[in-house]
């Protein structure tokens, strides 16, 4: 084992999950200790009349310090998940290794995404998550670049089709009520940070930007920051703007963009880990379904 794979490892401390997963396996032990020491006393002749004291060392004496470090090391795991990060560099090839995809999405995230105020930490992390598990089906084989702009044309139709929907809903006589819009805001701003992320991850790897004809020669930067503000401003304001953007061109099919914006929905509404809803929307954005004609 490398020093890499070591420092990899180690990263791992940095997530709730992981560590969560730690804390039940020391529960096990401890458990698992308490029982055979109860029983090593019985062999020995003492009964069972100390069990209180053996709880409470196996409780208070072990298994509580024990968590207390668990929890302890997330600064450890960070800075290991920096130190991975900060040794990749540029390297495209960091792309093919997906056990390294967590690290180089969240470094990505970081450097990319400024999520809307209005929005959860929850929903940067099922971002990336999502961006993640996109990549690893797109970032192999000889046409990777091809199915990456495929999945991220896929998700920048969702989001410019979410914010029309959010924008009809914040204005007008008609305006839903302000909590009503929420949903929808949260999730343009999800689609956003996931579009925001792979386009990144498709510029480090080729050293270039995704062509995407349908923004009409737009930056993509500046669309993506015009969704972000709009979460916001639709979310967060009772007389809200409408959405200005120019619609997109997509040549995607209208069923197969709602698909994925319900599957996006259905992710963000998942709790954590929620791996079918991660595939279902995975799924839908990797082969959308092009309008006919197109």
């Amino acid at each position: 084992m490398n020093a890499l794979n070591v420092r990899l490892l180690a990263s791992r401390l940095a997530e709730g999950g992981v560590r969560d997963a730690l804390g039940r396996y020391l529960l096990v032990a401890c458990v698992a200790g308490f029982v055979v020491s109860l029983a090593v006393l019985r062999m020995l002749g003492y009964g069972l009349d100390r069990w209180v004291f053996i709880l409470i060392v196996w409780a208070v004496l072990i298994f509580i310090p024990l968590r207390i470090v668990v929890e302890a090391l997330r600064p450890f795991g960070a800075r290991m998940r920096r130190r991975v990060a900060d040794s990749l560099g540029g390297d495209p090839r960091r792309f093919e290794r997906p056990e390294l995809l967590p690290i180089v999405v969240g470094d990505i995230a970081a450097r990319e995404v400024t999520m809307p105020r209005f929005t959860k930490p929850e929903h940067s992390l099922k971002a990336r998550e999502a961006a993640v598990a996109i990549l690893r089906h797109t970032m192999t084989g000889p046409d990777a670049a091809a199915k990456l702009r495929a999945a991220i044309r896929a998700a920048l139709a969702a989001a410019a089709t979410e914010a029309v929907t959010v924008s009809a809903s914040a204005t007008g006589v008609a305006a839903d009520h302000i909590q009503a819009r929420w949903e929808g805001a949260r999730a343009l701003g999800g689609l956003a940070a996931l579009v925001a992320v792979l386009s990144a991850s498709y510029r480090d790897r080729w050293g270039a930007i995704p062509d995407l004809p349908e923004l009409d020669g737009r930056p993509l930067r500046d669309y993506l920051d015009a969704a972000f503000d709009y979460c916001d401003e639709a979310a967060l304001q009772v007389d809200a703007l409408p959405w200005t953007e120019p619609p997109l061109g997509s040549s995607l099919d209208p069923h197969a963009i709602d698909e994925v914006r319900a599957a996006w929905r259905a992710f963000l509404a998942a709790g954590t880990p929620s791996p079918r809803a991660l595939d279902a929307m995975v799924n839908v954005v990797v082969t959308p379904s092009a309008r006919p004609g197109a």
